[in-house]
């Protein structure tokens, strides 16, 4: 072939397959699916609808909310890490996907969050407050509270055991150098009201699912786990300020990916994520839901995994959490 024509010849071909090549470097150019792991109306659920309705404007295309609940959350974290590395499916991860229901559950774990994720970035995150009965008997204080535990004991109440709740308070009694009956119920709203009406001698549980009760009169907040005062509770102490040493320990949501994503779809979506968290209406929303921004970058939150995968299981080990 004239050498003159054979590459005309190629040229027309990469011409007429570039528009193909292109739409396929081009991300995103379809729907990206938003895994959580749990049923429509909890924290997870509404944390991502918050920011699905800020991504899809950033990043031009529609964000949809896949709920799978069950397990513990393992099914729908199962399916996402299980999903096409292409940005197309991203995962919710909390502590509990992340590390508690794997470690109370070993034996029928099919993901490793390390090595079958990677970070995006954080969504959001939500300290823990320690309530009792608002009624004369019971204690004023937090520090009230532990001298009472160690003069006679008592129990604390939780929305499920091995649950985030239910281990954030076994690591601050364990600070507090006290020990308490662990009571676990079936969610918020019958482990507060118990408290309220004083079957248990206080509880530990989200800003958001007790300051409804807190505001009614009905529990006394003695401390809460953040870093500062909550916003909504601001006559409440931190438990540092309460004499409580440690690091901090909060709830908090974060955005993952398939581990195999490419780095260049993982740096859109990353700061996409970033672009959506400091937007004004979303910081509104968010504060709503008794929850503030976490804006982490992909690197942070993965260490975060690391750092804290280890705690976890060694909590579970410790209350004898695991099936095996």
């Amino acid at each position: 072939m004239n050498p003159y024509r054979r590459h005309l010849s190629t040229a027309l071909g990469l011409s007429l397959l570039s528009p193909t090549l292109f739409a396929q470097e081009v991300f995103p150019n379809r729907a990206v699916k938003i895994v959580v792991a749990y049923s429509p109306g909890t924290g997870s659920d509404s944390v991502a609808r918050i920011i699905a309705n800020a991504l899809g404007p950033i990043l031009g295309e529609s964000i949809i909310v896949d709920n799978r609940p069950g397990a513990g959350g393992m099914l729908g974290t199962e399916f996402g890490a299980h999903a096409a590395p292409d940005g197309y499916t991203l995962t919710v991860m909390t502590a509990g996907t992340t590390a508690i229901s794997p470690a109370m559950s070993r034996n029928v774990l099919r993901y490793n969050a390390e090595k079958d994720f990677v970070g995006i970035g954080g969504l959001a995150r939500s300290a823990f407050v320690i309530a009792t009965a608002n009624t004369p008997e019971a204690p004023k204080t937090f520090q009230e509270l532990i001298a009472r535990l160690k003069q006679s004991g008592g129990a604390f109440a939780s929305p499920g055991l091995g649950t985030t709740t239910h281990l954030t308070g076994e690591i601050i009694l364990r600070r507090a150098q006290v020990k308490a009956t662990h009571v676990p119920y079936k969610g918020s709203s019958q482990s507060l009201t118990d408290t309220a009406s004083g079957q248990v001698l206080f509880a530990f549980d989200t800003v958001g699912a007790a300051l409804p009760w807190i505001k009614g009169n009905r529990l006394r907040a003695l401390a809460v786990t953040g870093n500062e005062r909550s916003p909504s509770l601001p006559d409440v102490p931190t438990i540092a300020e309460s004499g409580i040493e440690g690091p901090v320990i909060s709830a908090y949501w974060g955005l993952v990916a398939p581990s195999a994503t490419p780095p260049t779809i993982q740096k859109k979506l990353s700061d996409a994520l970033l672009k959506a968290l400091n937007d004004p209406e979303v910081k509104t929303r968010l504060a709503a839901q008794e929850v503030e921004p976490y804006p982490l970058s992909g690197p942070e939150l993965s260490e975060i995994f690391k750092k804290e995968i280890p705690m976890w299981t060694a909590l579970v080990k410790e209350n004898n959490l695991a099936s095996d």
